[in-house]
C-alpha cells in the first residue's frame, strides 16, 4: 500500500490532513499525532472480527481461492422487501441497474407479508394493501425492465406463515391458524381449510400473469399452524409432515399449472420438519436460510441433503436480518461468504445459485447499503477470498470512482467491525448493542444510569469519511447517505454518552443541564431533518412505517419513526429543563 508518511520539505501528506481532521471531530490531539507519525488508523483488536485483507488458515482453505475460476452458480442475487414497505419503483430500477454493473442476474421481490400487500391484486381488493402499492403496470414495467438489464425479478407471496395481510381481514378470520401461544407473532393460515387453495390460486395467477420469471416463491417460512377447529380435526388423522407436505404440494401444482416453478423457504421443510422433505414434489426448490452460520460446511450439508432428495436448492444469506439495525456487521459478509462458497463447491445443477436476503426497508437508510451489496457480488462471482481481498476497493473505484488508499480500508474494516447488533436476535458476547434513541422518561434516566462513557469510535470515522468526500467523482449522493448512516449511529451512541457523563459529575447544576437538553434537542432536530429528507428520496413520505409503530416492527425496526419520537421527546425537554434536571437528579 502507497505510503502516506510526512516528507521532511514541511509539506502536509494526506496522513497529516486526515490526522488534523480527527482531531477536529474527536478532539484527540494524541490520536492525530499517532496517526501523523505512521500509527494504524484502525480502532485496535475487537474479538470474533476478521480484516477485509487478511485471512486464517481455515477461511482460506473453505473459500475459493483468489485467481482460480468463477463459481458456476446460476442464480446470483439480492432481494427486495417490499411485503413490509413498498419502496418507489424508482429504487427497485436502482437496485437491478446494480445487479447489471455487479454481474448479478436475479432479484427476488416480496410482495406480501404480515404488514400488507405491495401489489395490487384486482381479484382481491379487500386484502390488507400498502397504500404505496405497486399497480400492475408498475409491476410490469418493472418486470420488462429487469427483463432488458438481464436480470431474472423473482415475486413472492407469503402462503403459508406471514399471512396477517389475509387473516385480518375480517372476512378471512376464520382461516387463522395459529396456535395461542405460539412464537413471537408468528401467524399462518390453515393448510387444510378449502378456501385457502382457492384463494392463493387467484393470487398465483395474477401475480404469474405479471412477472414473466420461470421462477415463484411462494414463502411458507416462520409458520404457527394448527390452533384452528379444522387444523386439529385434521392432525388426528395425519401428521404435521403429511399435511405439511400435501398443502407445499398443492402450491406446486398451481404452480406448475401457471407454467412456474415453486420455490419454499427451507427453515421448516429443511431443519424443524425435515420429514416434510422426502414427501415434496421434486420440481420444488428450497431457498435454505440460515443467518447466523459462518461456516460453509454445515451449509454445504444442507444443499447436498436437498439435492440427495431429488429437489433443487438456494442458498440465503441476510444483510439487514433482524440481527442488524441501520448497518449489518462483519458476521453478515461471514454468512454471505459461507453460502457462496458452500454452492461453489456443489457440482450439480440442483444447486441453483444464492440469492442474499434483505429485511426490513425501515431499519436502515436507504442507499446507504451499496457497499455490502457489491461485496456480496463479488463473493458470489468469484468466491469469499477474493471478496475479502478486493470486494471494497472495488467498490469505491467503480462506484464512487474513488482512489483507494488506507483511509478506505480503514472505514470498512473500522466500520463492519463495530456495527452494533440487535441484542434480542443476537447472542449475548456480541458487542456493541444497538440502543433504541431514548424517548422517555424511563428509558432516559437508564440511559444516564447505563455506565456508558466509551462509545465505539463512530465520531473518528465521520472524521475520515469527512476527508474522503473530496475523492468522490460519481453517486456523491450515495456517499453522502452511506455517511448519514454512520452519523446516525455516532448520533445515538452519544446522546447516551453525555448523559452519563452529566449524571457521574460530583456537582451538576440546573444551568449545565438546561445547556445540555437545549444541545441535545437541537442536535437531534438538525439529524431527524436530515434522516426526513433521505427517506422522501426514494420511500413515500406518507408511509406509515416512517410516522407510526407498524405491525410486529416498531421502534426496534423503524429507524426514522423511532428517532422522531426521540427528537419530539427531546424538545419537549428543551422547554422544559427544569423538568429534564430533576431526571437527573438535579436539585433544582
Amino acid at each position: 500500500m502507497e505510503s502516506h508518511n510526512s516528507s521532511n520539505n514541511g509539506n502536509k501528506s494526506r496522513r497529516d490532513f486526515l490526522a488534523s481532521g480527527i482531531a477536529g471531530i474527536a478532539g484527540s490531539t494524541l490520536l492525530a499525532e499517532q496517526i501523523a507519525h505512521g500509527a494504524p488508523i484502525a480502532s485496535g483488536a475487537i474479538s470474533g472480527t476478521r480484516k477485509q485483507n487478511s485471512f486464517s488458515p481455515e477461511a482460506s482453505a473453505q473459500g475459493y481461492p483468489a485467481g482460480g475460476e468463477k463459481p458456476a452458480l446460476q442464480l446470483r442475487g439480492l432481494m427486495a422487501d417490499a411485503g413490509r414497505m413498498p419502496e418507489d419503483p424508482s429504487q427497485y430500477r436502482r437496485d437491478i441497474d446494480f445487479c447489471r454493473e455487479w454481474n448479478l442476474n436475479a432479484y427476488l421481490i416480496s410482495l406480501a407479508d404480515d404488514q400488507g400487500c405491495a401489489f395490487r391484486f384486482k381479484s382481491h381488493p379487500e386484502l390488507i394493501t400498502h397504500k404505496n402499492a405497486l399497480t400492475h403496470d408498475q409491476a410490469r414495467e418493472l418486470a420488462d425492465y429487469a427483463k432488458q438489464h438481464g436480470v431474472d425479478l423473482i415475486p413472492e407471496i407469503e402462503s403459508f406463515g406471514h399471512t396477517h395481510y389475509i387473516t385480518d381481514v375480517p372476512q378471512y378470520a376464520y382461516l387463522q391458524d395459529a396456535i395461542q401461544g405460539g412464537r413471537n407473532n408468528f401467524s399462518a393460515v390453515s393448510p387444510v381449510a378449502p378456501e385457502t387453495l382457492k384463494l392463493f390460486k387467484d393470487l398465483y395467477r395474477e401475480v404469474a400473469e405479471v412477472f414473466p420469471s420461470r421462477y415463484f416463491h411462494g414463502g411458507c417460512d416462520e409458520v404457527n399452524w394448527g390452533g384452528s377447529e379444522i387444523s386439529r380435526e385434521a392432525l388426528k388423522k395425519k401428521t404435521r409432515d403429511e399435511i405439511w407436505a400435501e398443502y407445499v404440494n398443492s402450491l406446486d401444482e398451481i404452480t406448475r399449472g401457471m407454467g412456474k416453478e415453486l420455490i419454499v423457504w427451507g427453515d421448516f421443510v429443511l431443519h424443524k420438519q425435515p420429514g416434510v422433505l422426502p414427501r415434496l414434489n421434486k420440481d420444488i426448490i428450497i431457498m435454505d436460510w440460515q443467518y447466523y452460520v459462518t461456516d460453509s460446511r454445515p451449509l454445504e450439508q444442507a444443499a447436498r441433503k436437498v439435492v440427495d432428495a431429488g429437489l433443487r436448492a438456494i442458498g440465503a444469506p441476510a444483510i439487514i436480518s433482524c440481527r442488524w439495525g441501520p448497518r449489518a456487521g462483519v458476521n453478515a459478509l461471514d454468512n454471505i461468504d459461507a453460502y457462496a462458497d458452500a454452492y461453489s463447491r456443489i457440482e450439480s445443477p440442483r444447486a441453483l445459485g444464492v440469492i442474499v436476503t434483505n429485511w426490513d426497508p425501515p431499519r436502515y437508510i436507504q442507499r446507504s447499503l451499496w457497499d455490502t451489496y457489491a461485496y456480496a457480488a463479488v463473493a458470489l462471482n468469484e468466491g469469499s477470498s477474493v471478496a475479502r481481498a478486493s470486494a471494497f476497493r472495488r467498490f469505491v473505484e467503480k462506484h464512487y470512482q474513488a482512489e483507494w488508499n488506507e483511509n478506505w480500508s480503514d472505514i470498512f474494516t473500522t466500520l463492519y467491525e463495530i456495527t452494533p447488533n440487535q441484542r434480542s436476535c443476537s447472542p449475548a458476547w456480541m458487542q456493541p448493542v444497538l440502543p433504541i434513541p431514548w424517548s422517555s422518561d424511563d428509558a432516559l434516566k437508564a440511559a444516564a444510569q447505563s455506565g456508558m462513557l466509551n462509545a465505539p469510535p463512530f465520531r473518528r470515522l465521520l472524521s475520515q469519511l469527512v476527508f474522503s468526500e473530496a475523492q468522490v467523482r460519481n453517486n456523491l449522493d450515495d456517499f453522502l447517505t452511506f455517511r448519514l448512516s454512520v452519523e446516525y449511529l455516532e448520533h445515538i451512541f452519544w446522546r447516551i454518552t453525555v448523559l452519563t457523563e452529566e449524571a457521574a459529575k460530583p456537582q451538576r447544576t440546573p444551568e449545565a443541564a438546561t445547556a445540555l437538553i437545549r444541545t441535545i434537542a437541537e442536535r437531534d432536530q438538525r439529524l431527524l431533518k436530515r434522516l426526513d429528507a433521505s427517506w422522501d428520496k426514494g420511500r413515500a413520505p406518507d408511509a406509515a412505517a416512517k410516522t407510526e409503530a407498524v405491525f410486529d416492527l416498531g421502534p426496534r425496526n423503524q429507524l426514522l419513526y423511532a428517532f422522531r419520537l426521540a427528537a419530539t421527546y427531546s424538545q419537549q425537554l428543551a422547554s422544559d429543563p427544569q423538568r429534564f434536571a430533576r431526571l437527573l437528579g438535579v436539585s433544582t
